[in-house]
């Protein structure tokens, strides 16, 4: 047999609270978490429910003998989520149980599933800390993103492609109060509309041909109690912009073809390359969502801004390139780090990455010198005779212009081309300068 000692304890090992009483209101089990949450003293049971609760919704389950799931209520500060139900022995009501927990244990527990769901896919990897750059421009980057790291506002990071955006963004996650949660990363321009859609926001069984089974939750269902970095965010349909500002706005998602609203706590860290303030006057990002999104920002500058880091960026890549077991090098001459600053770099640390693997791995000594850089050189010379070709061309093509008085229709007949290509390096041009 049981005894109540053993019953007792059972009551007191279960994480929720549980108390339960008879036909007469008189509490006959309670464990330890049901006093905590309510604030009862150590010893009621055989005490009328009523004498610490007057109102206790456990006297309607007694009359109607109906059960109440998912009650939401506010007990000392704390919101917690009872079940109410009624205990039935030969079809009569003989009392009634009542269990309940703390929100927030059920919102840990759901962001823990969360995760181990994804794997690796939600986790944040660098810290502000790890990334290299001592220059003035980097520390000012790195402080800044530490102090917007200790606030919950929306940050707007804007860089050039390949200045480490995605980096930043892990290390704000990872130095916030969000630090637990899961970050979730996406590139708004590597999906197409209706796929960036159902990747947000997710969508219900059968909302399009093969979508899979029991449908899917959108990344900002995962992301819940994390951070969600959107990547290229000035890639985004206007029609998407105008969705992801309603979630933005009301803090709830409804998945594709869905009915229900599901509320999410998640933190945004949008990223882009793209000048968004010249976008809204061309009607190509919406203003509200702008300012919606560019709380804080953050300005990454360009690698030619900052070439007295190209050492320990080297430095650093080359390290990994050992670390994976390809190769490593005694060290490098100081003649290559002078010629690499003199490049202006437009694909940034990643295209500096990509040529010092090159270099590394067709090195023919143990050490990197000027020889190795040759094929670099030879781009750099093909740049700047391209560069030369398409100065003489637009030259060429303002004195023709000027000479028919802007006439473009005569200026493209004396040039040779058409009047839509005209326009084209018109265009071209004006942008370049």
């Amino acid at each position: 047999m049981i005894s109540d000692i053993h019953i007792q304890a059972i009551l007191d090992a279960s994480h929720d609270g549980i108390i339960a009483v008879d036909h007469d209101y008189t509490i006959i089990w309670v464990n330890q978490n049901a006093t905590e949450i309510l604030g009862l003293p150590s010893h009621v049971v055989g005490e009328k429910i009523t004498r610490y609760i007057p109102n206790s919704d456990m006297l309607r389950i007694l009359a109607t003998g109906k059960k109440e799931i998912g009650d939401i209520a506010t007990v000392l500060n704390r919101q917690i989520i009872i079940n109410r139900l009624p205990i039935v022995v030969n079809g009569e009501i003989v009392g009634a149980v009542s269990t309940f927990k703390e929100i927030t244990d059920i919102q840990k527990m759901e962001m823990r599933i969360r995760k181990q769901s994804m794997g690796s896919g939600l986790e944040a990897k660098f810290r502000l800390e790890d990334i290299v750059g001592h220059s003035k421009a980097m520390q000012e980057a790195k402080e800044w993103a530490e102090t917007f790291a200790r606030t919950d506002a929306t940050v707007l990071i804007q860089g050039e492609s390949g200045t480490g955006k995605e980096l930043f963004a892990q290390g704000i996650h990872l130095s916030s109060q969000r630090a637990t949660g899961p970050f979730i990363a996406v590139n708004c321009a590597a999906l197409p509309g209706n796929l960036l859609e159902s990747e947000l926001f997710g969508y219900e069984e059968g909302a399009f041909t093969g979508a899979r089974k029991g449908g899917k939750p959108g990344l900002f269902e995962l992301a819940h109690g994390g951070t969600l970095f959107l990547d290229e965010i000035g890639e985004m349909s206007i029609t998407i912009q105008a969705l992801l500002l309603r979630v933005l706005q009301e803090k709830k998602v409804r998945r594709v073809s869905g009915e229900r609203i599901v509320p999410v706590d998640v933190r945004i860290i949008a990223a882009t390359n793209r000048n968004l303030e010249q976008m809204m006057e061309e009607k190509l990002f919406r203003s509200d969502l702008y300012y919606r999104l560019n709380v804080l920002t953050l300005e990454l500058p360009p690698l030619r801004e900052r070439t007295e880091d190209i050492p320990l960026l080297m430095e650093a890549i080359m390290e990994e390139i050992a670390q994976r077991g390809d190769r490593r090098l005694q060290g490098v001459d100081e003649a290559v780090y002078h010629f690499l600053g003199q490049y202006d770099w437009p694909g940034n640390v990643r295209e500096l990455r990509n040529v010092v693997e090159r270099m590394v791995l067709l090195c023919k000594s143990d050490y990197l010198r000027l020889e190795d850089t040759q094929f670099l050189s030879k781009k750099l010379a093909r740049k700047q005779a391209l560069r030369q070709q398409q100065d003489d061309e637009e030259e060429m093509i303002r004195k023709v212009l000027e000479a028919t008085k802007g006439n473009k229709r005569e200026a493209a007949k004396m040039l040779g081309m058409d009047r839509t290509t005209l326009w084209r390096k018109m265009k071209k041009y004006e942008e370049w300068n």
